[in-house]
């Protein structure tokens, strides 16, 4: 499973269930890799997530794993009991400094052999 994240330059992911940033670029990218895909997501993500046409929204299950999908789109607790399982992690660094209510998750246990695609945006 890959895993794609955008994070800001303080390190925070979130803010009221949300990005606290607009990146159209960001965005952009999201809708292109993500398209046609199945995106498993955290409860609380799927509370105020949008609507994602073209793609199939799986709900982890707290005590269970669905590891049958495509990419890992968060949230923090989704990424961190996700992160051994994933082969790819995409970075979105974003150039914002918004102040956030979640942080970048805890990875200390991502899997050894996934690779990292880093990318920039400037909002």
């Amino acid at each position: 499973m890959k895993a794609i994240i955008a994070v800001n330059t303080l390190g925070f992911i979130g803010k009221d269930g949300k990005l606290p940033w607009h990146c159209p670029a960001d965005l952009q990218y999201f809708k292109v890799v993500t398209y046609g895909k199945s995106l498993l997501v955290g409860y609380n993500t799927l509370k105020t997530l949008p609507k994602l046409q073209g793609r199939e929204i799986v709900v982890d299950k707290r005590d269970d794993f669905i590891l049958d999908v495509d990419w890992c789109i968060g949230g923090r607790k989704t990424y961190e009991k996700y992160a051994p399982y994933f082969t790819e992690l995409h970075i979105s660094s974003i150039g914002d400094t918004t102040i956030g209510d979640t942080t970048f998750p805890d990875l200390s246990n991502l899997n050894p052999d996934c690779k990292i695609i880093e990318h920039r945006f400037l909002i």
